[in-house]
This record gives structure tokens, sequence and C-alpha cells, in this order.
């Protein structure tokens, strides 16, 4: 006989995770913080996945799981794959919208490098992030819109730097919103290597 659906699916769950993490960061980060804003009770998220670290391991596994589905889907929307690149990463720290936000993401981030279960993962989101980068620089390259003496692996990982530095700068003494920051710093760090006709149609 099957079991009962469940009435709050697990997406619904890490983005609650992804939520109370700008919030309050890791240290307020609690089962029944979680539980409230999808509408569950702590204990069912523990029958669900264990423990608060069973929930993280899940949660950090589905990050990294996300990353080709987040390109396949900019690739559909967006012909052009610099723009597809751009915003991509421009708008990928969801849920980051003050300094404060980010500090806690930051937190959460020193978390993964020192759990032995949870690094592994932010190493694998990592290396796709890169590898779906150089992907859309080498379908750039082939439709003329960067030099053909571009590397996509070098450009990619000076990409992949701005994008981190730059939300660093924006915590510290940026202006406007994260998105344009990064739109602003990425295309810059992209500048040097579009060919001529794609400065003409941007």
């Amino acid at each position: 006989m099957p079991g009962r659906p469940r009435s709050v699916s697990d997406e619904a769950i890490f983005e609650a995770v992804t939520a109370v993490i700008s919030d309050v960061g890791p240290k307020g980060l609690t089962l029944a913080a979680v539980a409230k804003r999808v509408g569950l009770t702590a204990s069912a998220l523990t029958q669900r996945f264990g423990s608060k670290h069973g929930l993280l391991v899940a949660f950090a596994t589905r990050e990294a799981a996300n990353v080709a589905g987040i390109f396949a889907k900019a690739r559909a929307t967006h012909l052009d794959p610099l723009t597809a690149l751009i915003t991509t990463l421009s708008t990928l720290p969801t849920g980051i919208t003050t300094p404060e936000s980010l500090a806690n993401n930051l937190a959460f981030l020193q978390l993964d490098l020192t759990d032995p279960e949870l690094r592994p993962h932010a190493v694998t989101q990592s290396r796709a992030l890169r590898a779906e980068i150089t992907t859309l620089l080498t379908e750039a390259i082939e439709y003329g819109l960067l030099a053909p003496t571009t590397s996509p692996e070098t450009l990619a990982a000076d990409l992949y730097a701005t994008y981190c530095g730059a939300m660093l700068t924006w915590a510290i003494d940026g202006t406007g919103p994260l998105p344009d920051w990064l739109t602003q710093h990425l295309e810059r760090t992209l500048a040097p290597y579009l060919t001529q006709s794609t400065d003409a149609t941007r």
C-alpha cells in the first residue's frame, strides 16, 4: 500500500533553508526555523532527513546537482551565450539583498569548507560552475562573440574569481543591488575578449 504523499516537497524545504541561512546564518538555522517557513514540524523534518546535519547534507547535494539545470534553463531563455552567462551568474546568489545576508551565507560557506560531509559537495558545485562557464564561453568563441585566441578555461577561471570577489566588494562598499554590481564587474572582465562585432551589438 503506497504511503501518504508528502504535503511539502523537498524543493520547498531547500528553498526555506536558503532563506533561513540568508536571514540568520548557520547558527540560527534550526529544524524548527525551516519547518515554520514551510508549515511543517521539526519532528517531520527529522523523520525525513534524520537530523539538522542530514538536512544540510541533502541541501548541499541538491545545490551541487542543480548547477547544470540552472545553466540549461539560461540557454533555453537566451540564445546569446554571453547573455546567458552574465544573467545566470548575476542572479545566482538568490536571497542575498544586504551585506548582512551575504555575511550569513559566508558563515555557511565556512561550514561547507570545514565539515567533511559538506565539503565534497561544495567542491562539486564549484567545479560544475566553472565547467558550465567554460562551455558557454566555448560557444561564444564558436559564434564569433569572443576572440578566437581566447582560452575558455582561463577566462572561466577569471570570471569565477570576479564573481566571488565582486560579492565581497559589494558587501563592503558596493552600491546598488547585487545583481547589477555583479553584471558590471563580469562585463568588465569579459570586455577585452569581445570581438568588434560583439561590441557593435551591445
